[in-house]
């Protein structure tokens, strides 16, 4: 199971799935504005995402070049996964109500949610 990231996390891994990679210094510049966070913090925070499987690197003169092993539709469905069985008890009817009631629903999405059900029915069928 893919670990849970924090926010902080998705920003550094942003950078990084935005680029391909990216080393610590890179990540630091594209972030400054945002976290102020000192560029050997970032670093810190890159190793440990590495050491939890997340990222890999390679050495570029003196410096680590970072490389994600995840996707980002990894994460977001790992991220899902976790809200759904948390909050919601594994009940995809319970999220998608709770986010109409709370008027997260934006025009156009009802249809285009209608639509994807209607082609996971399609599959569904295909595979029985």
């Amino acid at each position: 199971m893919l670990h849970r990231l924090t926010d902080l996390q998705i920003q550094l891994m942003d950078v990084i799935w935005a680029g391909g990679e990216a080393s610590p210094g890179q990540v630091h510049e594209a972030l400054r504005a945002q976290t102020g966070m000192a560029r050997q913090t970032i670093g810190t925070l890159l190793a440990r995402l590495e050491k939890a499987g997340v990222l890999t690197h390679r050495v570029q003169g003196r410096e680590h070049v970072y490389r994600a092993l995840v996707t980002r539709e990894q994460v977001q469905r790992a991220t899902l996964q976790n809200v759904l069985e948390r909050l919601f008890g594994g009940s995809v009817p319970a999220l998608l109500g709770h986010a109409l009631e709370a008027r997260e629903v934006r025009p156009g999405d009802a249809e285009r949610l209608r639509e994807m059900i209607r082609e996971w029915e399609n599959v569904e069928g295909e595979r029985e």
